[in-house]
């Protein structure tokens, strides 16, 4: 086994004992230590690439010389020299890249890119610029920080989609070889981001546009969705009642809720395994896009509107009414939703300010929409699985964790492509995933099959060898990993006629 020798230079340096201090001693000593490491790194550079140069294959690779190569380290930035090689099709070859697996053009190390993106999802850019310089000791600007994100972003967004692909065309193994929980919980939700103002460039002059030319779009609307097995307690000894939630995992997305719902069933099946649970309980806030997705693609999942959203948007029509607050909380908490609805309608009709009707009006329309997600844990007639249902409502804090306290702040605004990248990257930590990604994952090759996916016909279910014609077919399930087939979006569209009655 061939083997290279990295030797550490002795130094000695004389500083001046009357005006140090331990912060002083601290910053030489680490400057110094990082100086050596650069130079170390790149003599050991240096020394690999002149030994692959000596063991390469004679006659197939030609030798055309050196060249300079910059790169940003841990140990700060480093420039050394490698050879380039041609080969007999007259193509470049780095043989060093290929050892040490460079990419080409690549500018940065994988660990200095991962301390970086890990503090953009804590501070601002401009913040991670000043936190990365107090972490290794090297300057970079924070717009060069942003760009080295999202362009690790689009790596971890095409291997999601990759992993979703794999997943709906069943050539994804089992995530969870463990016996599936009896129930399985889902919740979602969106909220909205501030979208940054569009610039026009003109020579070196940025014009904004102004009020006379209003955008059409104001906001970005983001949306979230958690899994999990259970709640269980937070700490194993102790009186506290804080919960924790077991085996959970986010998904944020921004676009098409039709599309968000489809990729959150392929990963709640993957993650959670839907199709075996006994129950489903999906929470939402009542958005359209949650209650149709549940009937499209969580089929038989039991729905419950978030109790938080449902008091707001009380409270909000019926500022200045505060019995009728109550009496309508209490109608809805004892499951007379008509009985509310009727207390709504005569309130609309005596009422005449045209904004207070309009809100009257759409908490009616919301309430009756969403009427199958109030109290639908009593409707449950497994009374072993009612009483182990513990309700959803963890959404709020997940929200208020993942994006209000990094997207939301006082004069934050974003683009759809920044944003989207800043999220994935969370949603990578908060899975737990940040490591297997920079160790796993980022080399794994990703092969999109672009086929479009078969369409059964009769004749594929003919039995040869009988005499009379028969054809054998299972009722496909409508959840779990086969719901993007063709046929089960025919049945799934048969079955939505009278669904909640």
């Amino acid at each position: 086994m061939e083997t290279i020798t990295i030797t550490f230079p002795q130094v000695k340096v004389n500083l001046g004992i009357n005006d140090i201090t331990f912060d002083t001693l601290e910053n030489t000593v680490f400057d110094i230590s990082q100086q050596i490491g650069g130079k170390v790194l790149e003599k050991a550079l240096y020394d690999i690439d002149d030994n692959l140069r000596q063991i390469r294959q004679k006659g197939t690779l030609k030798n055309t010389g050196k060249r300079p190569k910059y790169l940003l380290t841990r140990l700060g930035d480093i420039r050394y020299k490698r050879t380039r090689y041609k080969d007999k099709e007259g193509n470049a070859r780095y043989l060093l890249n290929e050892k040490l697996g460079l990419e080409k053009n690549q500018r940065i190390s994988l660990s200095r890119a991962k301390i970086e993106t890990l503090i953009t999802t804590i501070s601002t850019y401009r913040g991670a610029k000043q936190n990365v310089e107090l972490l290794t000791g090297c300057t970079r600007s924070h717009e060069a920080i942003r760009q080295s994100v999202i362009k690790e972003a689009e790596r971890i967004i095409n291997y999601q989609n990759y992993s979703i692909e794999k997943a709906g065309r069943l050539q994804d193994k089992e995530e969870n070889p463990e016996a599936p929980n009896d129930i399985a919980y889902v919740e979602s939700d969106s909220t909205f981001i501030r979208l940054q103002r569009r610039r026009k460039r003109k020579g070196k002059v940025y014009i904004l546009r102004t009020k006379h030319r209003p955008r059409k779009q104001k906001s970005i609307e983001v949306k979230l969705a958690i899994g999990y097995r259970d709640k269980m307690k937070r700490y194993r000894n102790g009186r506290g009642n804080g919960l924790k939630l077991k085996d959970k995992f986010t998904y944020v997305q921004i676009g098409d809720g039709k599309r968000f719902m489809e990729k959150l069933s392929f990963i709640a099946e993957k993650k959670l395994s839907i199709s075996k649970a006994k129950a489903i309980i999906f929470g939402g806030d009542g958005g359209q896009y949650i209650t149709n997705g549940i009937k499209d693609y969580f089929t038989g999942a039991i729905y419950i509107l978030c109790k938080f959203h449902l008091k707001r948007n009380i409270k909000r029509a019926l500022s200045s009414r505060p019995k009728a607050q109550s009496l309508l909380n209490e109608l809805l908490r004892k499951d007379k939703i008509d009985k509310a609805l009727s207390v709504l309608t005569r309130i609309i009709t005596r009422t005449k300010d045209r904004k207070k009707k309009k809100l009257l009006k759409e908490l009616h329309t919301y309430i009756d929409q969403n009427r199958q997600g109030i109290n639908p844990i009593k409707k449950i007639k497994d009374k072993a699985i009612r009483d182990r249902i513990k309700g959803a409502g963890a959404m709020e804090s997940n929200v208020d964790k993942f994006l209000a306290h990094r997207f939301k702040k006082r004069g934050m605004s974003w683009s759809v492509k920044g944003a989207l990248s800043l999220l994935k990257v969370k949603e990578t930590i908060a899975n737990g995933e940040w490591d297997s990604w920079w160790h796993k994952d980022r080399d794994c090759p990703i092969q999109i099959d672009t086929k479009p996916l078969k369409q059964l016909s009769a004749k594929d279910f003919w039995k040869q060898k009988q005499t009379i014609p028969l054809i054998e077919a299972t009722i496909p399930a409508l959840r779990g990993p086969d719901q993007a087939e063709p046929w089960a979006k025919v049945l799934r569209r048969l079955q939505n006629i009278n669904y909640y009655n």
